[in-house]
């Protein structure tokens, strides 16, 4: 038994020796990362999920070296200018010179002009380097019109033998946006690094952060073959419909419910990265999943006025609101055994309506420097809304005949009128 408890005791001193040792490498090797990056004037956040998990538990042991050096890959982000990309030739050579091994990863940046849709030069996007067994992945992040973040795909992550089922970002060749956030100091052992504030905030928005670009090519396409509208009235509607999607965003995310551009809107976006001109209004969509009760009171508290109700929250549900003369249209998704649908009301005659759709999730883009959601297919959407010649323009649009995808679904009882079919006329608007 003597012999066991001293051979047991001689193993557990080597195993904290070892442990210790590793633990001053990884403190020599983050210092050393933290100083190349800090002298070429560019700033690290650790953004690695695990990592901050970790804080955000708050429990003993917490974040320390010894968490970091027991994982594969730790991650940071820094943040860059778009129209000024950060020059890491300095930076490459000086992890070079203390034993890394580096690749930098580029690739096209995003568009967000349709005037640039063949003019986008390669950029850098991620920063890999390797030393003793240990991976550090820089993800970078671009500033989007001061209104939120934006990292490219991890596109040729594996060229030194990066381990691809531990990349956290732009894995998959996605790209991903964040919203802007602030950034706190941490004490990780005796070693000073940047985390995001909110740790447990910034970890549930990377969960759902895949971004799709707009098309520009197709929007130039569809440009050059039909015209862009660049009347007064057009570029006044524009202007109204942004300001609409800005304060519906502002109300919505105050209720914390996610909300997405549907019908013309979307097609507008997909089609010609922008406005119709000719629709006349805007169109979202919400899940009735998410449906909150004070939905209409935000509305109205942001200077919309409540325009009509149709159906119930269980069945066909539809809000309307006017805006400076745009209507602004909110129709509810549901969901069964045949896919997504949301309803619509003939108020003349109570006669239903369904409009299918195939199951879709929800991505993030960009609509003149706004950030909003889309679905991820959003051609299988556009085509079940549209059908196949959604390129073409038609300005004559029946919203219950048009529609492909529109079915007949029964009628509402008349006695059931006053409260599925209500429209509201205001005195006067602010034009």
């Amino acid at each position: 038994m003597y012999l066991a408890r001293f051979i047991t005791s001689e193993s557990e001193n080597y195993d904290a020796c070892a442990i210790a040792e590793k633990d001053e490498v990884s403190q020599i090797v983050l210092r050393d990362i933290l100083a190349i990056f800090s002298q070429q004037g560019i700033r690290l956040v650790l953004v690695d999920k695990l990592a901050l998990e970790a804080i955000s538990r708050k429990n003993p042991p917490g974040l320390n070296l010894h968490f970091l050096s027991s994982q594969v890959v730790t991650t940071f982000a820094t943040i860059a200018n778009l129209k000024s990309p950060p020059d890491l030739e300095n930076s490459l050579s000086d992890l070079q010179e203390v034993g890394f091994r580096v690749d930098i990863l580029t690739g096209p940046g995003i568009i967000l002009d349709v005037r640039h849709a063949h003019a986008n030069a390669n950029i850098p996007l991620h920063i890999v380097a390797e030393r003793t067994g240990w991976w550090l992945h820089v993800v970078i992040l671009y500033d989007i019109h001061g209104s939120f973040l934006w990292h490219g795909p991890a596109t040729g992550v594996t060229t030194l033998g990066f381990p691809e089922d531990m990349l956290q970002y732009g894995s998959g060749g996605r790209e991903g946006v964040l919203d802007w956030f602030d950034v706190r100091s941490s004490k990780l052992d005796d070693l000073e690094i940047e985390v995001p504030a909110n740790t447990s905030e910034f970890l549930a928005e990377t969960a759902n952060s895949t971004f799709i670009s707009c098309n520009y090519t197709r929007a130039k396409e569809f440009f050059d073959t039909y015209n862009d509208d660049t009347s007064g009235e057009a570029l006044y509607f524009k202007a109204k419909v942004l300001q609409i999607i800005r304060l519906s965003k502002l109300v919505l995310e105050s209720l914390e419910v996610p909300f997405w551009l549907s019908s013309g809107t979307c097609l507008g976006w997909f089609r010609q990265c922008d406005v119709i001109p000719y629709s006349k209004d805007v169109d979202i969509g919400v899940w009735i999943k998410h449906y909150h009760p004070g939905i209409i009171d935000a509305f109205v508290a942001k200077g919309f006025w409540l325009h009509s109700i149709f159906g119930r929250v269980n069945d066909s549900y539809e809000l309307s609101f006017g805006y400076s003369g745009v209507k602004l249209d909110i129709f509810f998704f549901y969901e069964d055994s045949r896919g997504m649908w949301n309803g619509g009301t003939e108020f003349t005659s109570g006669q239903k309506y369904r409009y299918d759709f195939p199951k879709f999730q929800l991505c993030w883009t960009e609509l003149m420097g706004i950030k909003v959601r889309v679905p991820c297919d959003t051609l299988s959407y556009i085509e079940a809304n549209y059908g196949d010649q959604w390129f073409e323009p038609i300005k004559e649009w029946d919203w219950n005949k048009s529609p492909p995808n529109a079915r007949t679904n029964g009628y509402w009882p008349e006695l059931e009128w006053r409260e599925v079919i209500q429209i509201f006329y205001p005195e006067a608007e602010d034009s």
